[in-house]
């Protein structure tokens, strides 16, 4: 819920830059309107709504995306007068001067065990796996993760129109910031361009958010519904009871957008990055080996949610934390820390559990039959 929410608050953001979001009950019916779009669209075409747009909506994207930061570059005179526009502009912000603008070295480690975990953790999310389950063979699923990569690199092309924005003086709200790309869309392009980009901006909101909400549903019916509740439902029942679930997920995101601050549904997902990668033994190292005692990846993944989850509240809801390595301190992806807890506690309680298993007491020793006898009715005599 709190990711299919975020892609709400990205949609209104895209709707206010464009005019379309006025204040009051007004703008919040609009944003109910969108929603009720995606409700529609995933309740009756299921996954085929969201494949059929995803092709159009990738490519309008990348054009939208570049076409941006080519615009960008040529009105600041490239990537180095980028940088120290943003920074002069951050100190009329008030930025303060200790935090940068580019990486620096004692953020090399903060930045790479971030990459680690999110690529780790991508691939735990129901959303991706959901889509890998429904793609119509292995060579497609094949062709298509090859080029996921360039989705990251995109990603990083937004994070440097987030600094291009500041450069160009663009003023987001108070406790917007999430406005700003939208309105440096807006600042930098005319008109019927503005409203393409912004349109494949809402769009490519919409997409991940309906599989999100229909991967939701498909683990619930598959993994909690049938095997706890109506193990011989039907498959007509099962999709009737995952459209339930899916419209119920998309309303629980409404709830996060209006109910809640938005820095509520920030923080939940940041919580969700950890929760996520705390599956990863049981599901990825699973795939390889079954030496992991079950009990013993479920207390794993006990100690790792908790310790994960109380690192990030401890830490002011950041999902950074500070470690000690050999008198040093290090800056890591708290959601790998997490993990090596999750890990140790796994590894050091199989050989236990596996001990406590097996029957000690009972004497395996095979003597030799009687010369003569017959063997016993039920022998093996390979």
């Amino acid at each position: 819920m709190p990711y299919i929410a975020l892609q709400l608050l990205g949609i209104r953001a895209v709707l206010t830059a464009g005019g379309l979001y006025p204040p009051g009950p007004a703008g919040d019916l609009a944003l109910v309107a969108v929603f009720a779009i995606l409700a529609v669209a995933t309740y009756r075409h299921g996954l085929r709504a969201p494949t059929v747009i995803a092709l159009v909506k990738g490519a309008v994207i990348f054009g939208s995306v570049i076409a941006v930061v080519l615009l960008v570059l040529a009105r600041l005179d490239g990537p180095g007068a980028l940088f120290t526009a943003a920074r002069s502009r951050g100190d009329d912000a008030s930025i303060p001067n200790d935090v940068p603008l580019a990486l620096e070295p004692q953020m090399f480690p903060v930045f790479a065990t971030l990459a680690l975990g999110s690529a780790m953790a991508l691939l735990m999310y129901p959303h991706v796996l959901t889509s890998a389950f429904a793609a119509s063979s292995s060579d497609t699923l094949r062709r298509t993760v090859i080029g996921l990569p360039a989705w990251t690199a995109v990603l990083g092309l937004f994070g440097l129109l987030g600094i291009a924005a500041l450069a160009a003086g663009v003023q987001a709200p108070t406790g917007s910031a999430e406005m700003a790309v939208p309105l440096l869309v807006r600042e930098l392009m005319p008109p019927a361009l503005t409203g393409l980009v912004l349109g494949a901006l809402a769009v490519g909101a919409l997409v991940p958010a309906s599989v999100m909400s229909i991967a939701a549903a498909t683990s619930f019916v598959r993994n909690i519904y049938i095997q706890y509740f109506h193990p011989t439902a039907t498959p007509k029942h099962q999709m009737r009871i995952a459209q339930a679930v899916s419209v119920t997920a998309k309303l629980g995101a409404v709830v996060f957008v209006f109910g809640l601050r938005n820095q509520v549904a920030i923080n939940l997902q940041l919580l969700g990055g950890v929760w996520i990668l705390q599956t990863f033994p049981a599901v990825a190292i699973g795939l390889y080996t079954r030496w992991l005692h079950h009990r013993a990846l479920l207390a794993g993944w006990v100690v790792g949610m908790v310790g994960g989850t109380l690192m990030v509240v401890w830490g002011g809801f950041s999902s950074i934390i500070s470690i000690n390595l050999a008198g040093r301190h290090v800056q890591v992806y708290a959601a790998l820390a997490a993990l090596a807890l999750n890990l140790v506690v796994a590894v050091a309680l199989t050989p236990l559990l596996d001990w406590l298993r097996s029957p000690r007491s009972v004497d395996h020793t095979v003597l030799p039959a009687p010369a003569g006898s017959l063997p016993a009715q039920g022998t093996n005599l390979t």
